[in-house]
């Protein structure tokens, strides 16, 4: 691997009126990325809604029936991401894990492939694709950025990255501050000259163009605060010992899926049929597997949904995303791995109830998260801002803890990190991990 490309600016010129310049570009691009990527979320939001069910709160085989707009949507998406991946280079969607690379390495990202990823994950999940769409749009920030930088080759390609990365997390969670944080932890990987000026003010750009648009919204609302009981601590850390190993099974799923998709000789254009399919056939018994899935994500953190549902929604969930990554019908890993942690803690909550809270969804969410994306820091702040709970926060730090103890030693430092190890590229402290001889 090259060496990454520390800087090509002489540190004199870097004086108060440029860094200042340089702050006000990022609070640009984060107003512009936020306003993007809420505009995005609006396109899916609206299709979704054109072929959206009642989710059941159990499973329910008397009353099955087949929606024609399901597969409809279905199908409509499955040939038009067909049609994308052929006009990406060498059929591979581009996501978070190449972003991550070309911040480490300094170097511009593949803008096109990029663009086109995003598109791709658009259609998918508006036409019912069972992934996410976090991940892409945090990769349209930091595509976005890259292509503003070209304005000014004076900033620091990784630094621009992460403020746009961080924008589109920063709009769509309304958690300006656990989002700087995640492009410090997981992107940028550390701090430059600039410090964390530039990311924070895109970070915070982006949450007030959010505020503008939308007003004071969040994805989820948890009003209600936890005991720090000796029963709640332990629950914290069962239900990161549970997100752990299934966000570890979830990485080698979602890892292998793309091999396994190969394998099968299906012609590129029409492997996202595989998944559609699927999906179909599985619609009128689990709709919540359709979409991004936040809809059953709050049904589970108000208690709703009973506990055969929860435990099948994480085994399919896990295989249902693996197989529309793997296949083409792409998206971003982040928001499943939010749905499956929120089955997770509801599968706690119907073990143990009464224990002086009403959901450990929240928890399970957390923890899947940063296991998954490898930022734990920021998991437990989003829950901070989400919840504005200190006894919540407390129980994260905990049970995320737990979780990444679990996937750090049998899936590596992320899912992003593991995709890059399978294409032969060690990223950061993970090489150390791999290499202890070098700590000597």
């Amino acid at each position: 691997m090259p060496k990454p490309e520390i800087s090509h600016v002489d540190l004199h010129d870097w004086g108060l009126p440029y860094r200042l310049g340089v702050i006000a570009g990022a609070c640009f691009v984060g107003m512009v990325v936020g306003a993007t990527a809420l505009g995005l979320i609006g396109v899916i939001g609206y299709f979704n809604d054109l072929w959206a069910v009642d989710l059941p709160t159990q499973i329910n085989w008397a009353k099955l029936s087949y929606s024609p707009w399901i597969g409809l949507g279905l199908l409509t998406a499955a040939l038009i991401a067909g049609r994308l991946l052929l006009l990406i280079t060498d059929g591979r969607p581009r996501g978070p894990a190449d972003l991550i690379l070309a911040a480490q390495r300094n170097e511009m990202p593949e803008l096109k492939n990029g663009f086109l990823s995003v598109g791709l994950t658009v259609v998918s999940v508006s036409g019912g694709g069972s992934v996410g769409m976090f991940g892409p749009l945090m990769h349209f920030g930091g595509c976005f950025s890259a292509l503003v930088s070209r304005w000014s080759k004076r900033i620091p390609l990784n630094v621009i990255m992460g403020a746009g990365a961080a924008s589109a997390i920063a709009a769509v969670f309304s958690a300006p501050i656990g989002a700087a944080i995640f492009a410090h932890e997981a992107i940028i990987r550390r701090f430059g000259a600039f410090g964390a000026g530039p990311v924070v003010a895109a970070a915070f750009g982006a949450h007030w163009v959010a505020q503008m648009l939308v007003g004071d919204t969040r994805l989820f609302n948890v009003s209600n605060a936890p005991l720090l009981e000796m029963s709640t601590l332990y629950m914290a850390i069962a239900v990161g010992v549970m997100s752990g190993l299934v966000s570890v099974l979830y990485i080698h799923a979602v890892t292998s899926m793309p091999v396994l998709a190969r394998k099968t000789n299906i012609p590129l254009q029409w492997r996202p049929l595989v998944p559609a399919g699927v999906l179909f056939v599985l619609s009128p018994l689990l709709p919540h597997l359709l979409g991004h899935g936040l809809g059953t994500v709050s049904m589970s953190l108000a208690g709703e949904l009973s506990m055969a549902l929860l435990l099948t929604l994480v085994v399919l969930k896990i295989g249902m995303t693996s197989m529309c990554i793997g296949f083409g019908l792409f998206g971003g890993v982040f928001a499943p791995a939010l749905f499956i942690g929120a089955m997770v803690g509801g599968v706690m909550d119907s073990f143990v109830p009464g224990v002086g809270v009403s959901s450990f969804a929240i928890l399970g969410a957390a923890s899947c998260i940063a296991a998954v994306i490898g930022a734990p820091l920021a998991s437990v702040m989003i829950v901070f801002e989400l919840t504005g709970s200190y006894e919540w926060a407390v129980l994260a730090m905990i049970s995320v803890v737990t979780a990444n103890q679990f996937s750090r030693a049998y899936a590596g430092r992320s899912l992003f990190d593991r995709q890059l190890a399978m294409r032969g590229i060690t990223l950061g402290d993970d090489q150390l991990a791999h290499n202890p001889t070098q700590r000597r």
